[in-house]
């Protein structure tokens, strides 16, 4: 989409490329043209759409719909599909917001899969998940099991569960986290804020962010958002945490599917 000048507050500031007409400095540029459909709109529709996919309880709205778990691979790549389109829309806005990237993000982001697993083995082993009630179950979809002696829809399977885990997944989630709510918190305007800028209620915010969408993993969940907190406020720039995202949920899945630990996703 076409740059919104910054006279727009509800689109946001454009590229801060060149010097305005009487030429003082640019104002600096905390993020991309129209922020709201950038960094809240693919994420909120992931969530809404996750809504249909069916858990092993058979609860939530896919149990009432009636939607089996036999389902859930085409209703994930639903989610998928539109999430990436949202994506693909406003790729042009993000691209040039991402920043370049540093080179130990994602090596740190790989390292952080171990306490991740170790603490949410002990979370589950202590049966600290039953508080949430069911909230955030895990689909735990195997596929070795659910296509035994079918190869291709295994593998095919596992192809566009890793797309989402380790592309769609940390985009969304970092320009939502990073991007809108721990900016909107210390300012409504929040594009005019620098992103990794960090507030007490910025901290609070991801807190309840990390509990709130990983109930069955809040202590990881609440160690591994404040790291990569930290690399936002260390690096300044979306694309590290979306790398530190990537690296963590790429050795996640290789974890699943060495052990067959299906349970933590």
């Amino acid at each position: 989409m076409t740059a919104a000048g910054p006279s727009n507050p509800t689109s946001g500031p454009g590229p801060a490329a060149s010097l305005p007409p009487d030429g003082s400095p640019a104002a600096p540029d905390h993020g991309p043209s129209h922020p709201w459909e950038t960094c809240v709109w693919p994420l909120a529709a992931f969530l809404a759409l996750g809504a249909l996919e069916p858990s092993p309880s058979g609860g939530g709205l896919a149990g009432s719909l009636g939607i089996p778990m036999s389902a859930y691979p085409a209703v994930y790549a639903l989610r998928l599909v539109v999430t990436l389109g949202l994506l693909a829309w406003q790729w042009p806005a993000i691209r040039g917001w991402l920043g370049r990237a540093n080179w130990w993000p994602g090596l740190l982001g790989l390292l952080l899969v171990i306490p991740w697993v170790v603490l949410a083995t002990l979370q589950r082993d202590a049966g600290w998940a039953g508080w949430a009630g069911g909230t955030g179950e895990r689909a735990a979809f195997n596929p070795f099991e659910a296509y035994a002696g079918n190869p291709t829809a295994t593998w095919g399977y596992l192809l566009l569960r890793g797309l989402g885990l380790v592309v769609v997944v940390p985009i969304v989630e970092e320009l939502f986290l990073r991007g809108f709510l721990m900016r909107y918190v210390i300012n409504e305007d929040f594009w005019k804020v620098p992103f990794g800028a960090v507030s007490a209620a910025a901290v609070g915010a991801c807190a309840v962010y990390a509990i709130g969408t990983h109930p069955a993993e809040a202590v990881a969940a609440l160690a591994w958002f404040g790291i990569v907190t930290g690399i936002a406020a260390s690096t300044r720039q979306p694309i590290d945490c979306i790398l530190a995202h990537a690296g963590t949920n790429l050795a996640l899945g290789a974890w699943v599917i060495a052990t067959g630990a299906w349970w933590l996703m």
